[in-house]
């Protein structure tokens, strides 16, 4: 294991929109149904790396400054950032309040650790990342939405690092606020046009399924009973840190998806009833999902439970009627759940990307059904293999650049808890696909060799039969 390079912490401040910016200077954004099922889930953990091959003077008498000062800019229109969640009694609903001179934790701080080893998409301790999060408060009569760390590795580089309360937004509300502070900080504020602002009215969400009512009350039972000054005592899932667990990057580029979508594809083709190839995103993870099952199964991890899922988000804004706007700010996702039989997946991955697949169709069929059991669904699944989806390769997050050039890496810590592997779109060229994945030592062993080793089968043979019995 790597030795934990603890950070020297520089500064610790608030930062806040300018007095009197954000009108009404007090207001309330009552959860939505889309927001609520994300309250028990601990929070989401961004690094940002950027190559700054300058001495730390630079760095804090001329950015940092410019990053508060873009940054209190960019709060006047994401000012719930800002707020804080609480759920009064009165009304029994969770909401996001903000108040004039609420502002967001930002702290400053100082590492000796290799920038280039951090940054790179190479093997590495899990915990290496920890002193880079800053730290935000999950639990609670009212908790903050949203924490800041900038962390300078002299003469190397920066890492702007972000936590925040998935109830606040989506991947893809997040991304926007992200931008749009990078914007400003690149190019002023001149540079927001009126279509670019967020979108913050949520009670254009609408339902029909009871859905809030019946989110509230397995909430209501998961939070239990505790109440501190009027409001309910939050909490989220207590997921512990593993030990010795690592990290990885692992990037599918352009031509790696074609092939495997074509291979994918050439298994559907005995199935007359398939006709249309599957989506990259079907085709990576369905592939990710085998290869894990694999590696379980070589290192003898696999539990007795032969039941195995995959769970991953689907964008809802286009898909409601009426469709909002992609420009909202706030959660407008839902989870797809896929469950199957191990022994069923195991023979062809053309098997888990139907199963995705035919998640998706079911939900066009009515984005919102099923909705009222995502808590409880979330709170109860036990299956022995469960691989999510976090993120997604059409965020444009290693667009983000603040003035000083594109993200070198873009990494989500927080999947060192729940397991997920974090989808973005690749570093190193169009088209491509990269996740990460937080597995032990000798999972992580395996599965390289699995998914490397079949990846390398597409590219070095034509697609025969041969090579589909060969590729796993």
């Amino acid at each position: 294991m790597a030795p934990f390079k603890p950070v020297k912490l520089l500064d610790l401040c608030k930062v806040a929109p300018p007095r009197g910016s954000v009108v009404p200077t007090y207001t309330s954004l009552p959860l939505t149904f889309f927001d609520l099922l994300w309250l028990p889930l601990p929070p989401v953990e961004l690094l940002f790396f950027y190559d700054f091959p300058y001495p730390i003077s630079q760095f804090t008498h001329s950015l940092l400054p410019h990053l508060k000062q873009s940054l209190s800019c960019t709060l006047i229109h994401f000012y719930p950032f800002s707020g804080n969640l609480s759920w009064p009694h009165d009304p029994n609903h969770p909401m996001i309040c903000y108040t004039e001179g609420d502002s967001v934790s930002f702290s400053v701080a100082e590492s000796d650790a290799d920038f280039y080893h951090l940054s790179s998409n190479n093997l590495k301790d899990a915990i290496e990342s920890r002193p880079l999060v800053p730290h935000l408060p999950a639990s609670g009569p009212i908790v903050p939405m949203l924490a800041l760390q900038v962390t300078v590795f002299p003469n190397n580089g920066i890492c702007i690092a972000a936590t925040h309360h998935h109830s606040v937004c989506d991947g893809r509300g997040f991304t926007h606020f992200m931008r749009t502070w990078a914007s400003i900080s690149k190019l002023g504020v001149e540079s927001l046009s009126p279509e670019s602002l967020p979108f913050l009215d949520r009670t254009t969400i609408k339902e029909d399924y009871g859905i809030t009512k019946i989110l509230l009350n397995d909430l209501d039972r998961f939070m239990g009973s505790e109440t501190i000054l009027g409001n309910r005592r939050l909490r989220v899932m207590d997921i512990e840190l593993k030990p010795n667990m690592v990290r990885a990057t692992f990037e599918v580029n352009e031509a790696s998806g074609r092939r495997l979508k074509e291979w994918i594809f050439s298994q559907y083709k005995k199935d007359e009833q398939q006709t249309i190839p599957p989506s990259k995103f079907a085709a990576i993870c369905a592939y990710t999902w085998i290869c894990l099952l694999k590696a379980e199964a070589k290192v003898g991890e696999s539990k007795t439970n032969n039941t195995t899922s995959f769970v991953f988000n689907v964008d809802c804004r286009a898909r409601l009627d009426p469709p909002i706007q992609e420009t909202y700010l706030g959660n407008c996702i839902r989870s797809g759940v896929v469950i199957a039989e191990k022994t069923d997946l195991m023979r062809e991955v053309a098997v888990a990307a139907q199963l995705i697949r035919n998640v998706v169709l079911e939900m066009d069929k009515g984005i919102l059904r099923g909705m009222e059991r995502s808590v409880s669904d979330l709170l109860e699944m036990q299956y022995s293999r469960i691989l999510a989806a976090a993120g997604s390769s059409q965020l444009g997050l290693y667009k983000i650049d603040f003035g000083f050039g594109k993200p070198k890496k873009v990494e989500m810590a927080s999947i060192d808890r729940t397991g997920a592997m974090f989808l973005k779109e690749s570093s190193n060229e169009g088209g491509g696909i990269e996740f990460d994945l937080v597995l032990n030592r000798k999972e992580m062993d395996a599965f390289v060799s699995v998914f490397v080793g079949g990846l390398n089968v597409l590219s070095e043979h034509s697609l025969s039969p041969s090579t589909s019995r060969s590729l796993l």
